[in-house]
């Protein structure tokens, strides 16, 4: 195979190289890349050899383009989910803007020109109950009746996104750490000791908790959608340890 010597993110099918190799693709949304996503990739990349992986991803949640009734707070960033698979060993993120006009493609269409025709997939790692095209009628079996070599990764037991969602959303950051394999994080801009993040990203409630930001041991207090911590103005990266509780 050619070598990739670089980690890569895309933002659109038109900046993947007309001479990107023939690598294992694995899909999701991939919010929060917790431990369940771990085991995922970790198959992806037992399963590619030395060929690539290139993990697909979406932005926005489908769930949100698609009025689905589900959180769609954001776990992580994109560029925070991009930077976790790399990590994994993912060597390529391919970002899809996900629209009403992708979520009405085909599977058939989907293979052919994402999987097969851009990213140049030689065979495809999902979650069991993976679903996609046009209202989710395209399955694991699917992806192998249009002639890809495809593998269905059972789920880890009680770890997904929604279960991370509603422990955050309970203040529970400990028990949410463990299911992620590390902190819960949110990013945002600090000024005059108030974090401001980006709208839809996943808080959890009003209280004191402990935790770092960037990398520095403080208190946190999270009010109105915000979180307050003391030190220098700019760009901060907030992780959550635990929750304080009143005796």
């Amino acid at each position: 195979m050619t070598a990739v010597r670089e980690r890569v993110v895309w933002r659109s099918l038109t900046e993947v190289p007309a001479s990107w190799p023939g690598c294992v693709v694995t899909i999701g949304v991939f919010d929060g890349v917790h431990r369940g996503h771990a085991h995922l990739i970790a198959t992806a990349r037992e399963v590619a050899g030395d060929r690539p992986v290139v993990l697909v991803t979406f932005d926005p949640h489908p769930a949100r383009v698609l009025g689905l009734p589900r959180d769609t707070s954001a776990l992580s960033t994109v560029s925070r989910r991009a930077e976790l698979g790399h990590l994994l060993g993912v060597e390529a993120v391919l970002v899809l803007p996900f629209t009403p006009a992708l979520a009405a493609v085909t599977p058939a269409s989907f293979v052919a020109d994402v999987l097969v025709g851009a990213l140049h997939a030689e065979a495809v790692v999902v979650g069991a109950n993976f679903t996609f095209g046009h209202r989710g009628a395209g399955t694991v079996q699917t992806l192998r009746d249009l002639g890809l070599p495809a593998v269905g990764v059972e789920l880890v037991h009680g770890c997904s996104s929604t279960r991370v969602h509603e422990l955050v959303r309970s203040g529970d950051v400990r028990a949410a750490a463990l299911l992620l394999g590390r902190p819960h994080r949110v990013e945002g801009v600090r000024a005059t000791g108030v974090i401001a993040v980006p709208p839809g990203t996943a808080l959890p409630p009003d209280g004191r908790y402990t935790g770092t930001v960037d990398g520095h041991a403080v208190q946190l207090v999270v009010a109105a959608g915000t979180v307050l911590a003391t030190g220098p103005d700019g760009p901060a990266a907030v992780e959550f340890a635990d929750r304080f509780t009143t005796a």
